[in-house]
């Protein structure tokens, strides 16, 4: 190879480079940027706890510690009062109680406030008795000499007898009080009662 061939091949050879390092990019591909930390979340305060309550001081020895948070029992309602009642019986007879008379209207009341308050209406039966009616009493007395006691009347009518009356009958609670009238006819020919001919008992209590 002469000089000339040389020379051509060297500048063949620059052309070359050039056209090679022409075509690229000199300047270097900037780096990536590292990628961005995820921000920093703070911790979150725990939510405040209700403060426990103070416990309360020992009792001294031998001493029971008090009840604490005890329901309070429901009050009992109060029972009502108890109605105390006692008893009578009616016994009609005639001829000095020799013979029942059967058929005699009896009434009974109670005088509350003054006025008559009608009790009980019964009739005698064969025996000249009535039914055991039970009334209204007081409680017991603590005091003997002085019992207590309901007040009651008793009339007593039947047909060819004068009409009784017994007032002031005492009735004690839990007692059964018979009172017996002994009737007495009506004069011979009387059929109605004899104007005024009506029979009263006043009952008065001995006093102790």
């Amino acid at each position: 190879m002469n000089r000339q061939e040389f020379e051509d091949t060297a500048k063949r050879y620059r052309e070359e480079l050039f056209r090679m390092y022409a075509g690229q990019n000199l300047n270097p591909p900037p780096k990536p940027e590292p990628p961005a930390a995820p921000p920093v979340q703070e911790p979150k305060s725990p939510a405040p706890q209700p403060e426990a309550a103070a416990p309360l001081p020992e009792p001294p020895s031998g001493i029971p510690p008090a009840p604490q948070n005890i329901p309070e029992e429901p009050a009992e309602p109060a029972l009502p009062k108890r109605a105390y009642t006692g008893f009578i019986r009616v016994h009609t007879v005639t001829a000095e109680g020799a013979r029942p008379v059967a058929g005699a209207a009896v009434t009974i009341t109670h005088f509350s406030g003054g006025e008559p308050e009608l009790i009980a209406l019964q009739t005698t039966d064969d025996s000249g008795e009535t039914e055991t009616v039970t009334v209204p009493a007081p409680p017991p007395s603590e005091d003997q000499r002085r019992p207590a006691s309901f007040l009651y009347d008793i009339s007593v009518q039947a047909e060819g007898y004068y009409r009784e009356h017994s007032t002031d009958i005492p009735v004690f609670p839990n007692v059964t009080s018979v009172q017996t009238f002994i009737l007495i006819p009506l004069p011979a020919g009387s059929e109605e009662p004899v104007p005024g001919g009506d029979l009263t008992f006043y009952n008065n209590m001995q006093q102790y």
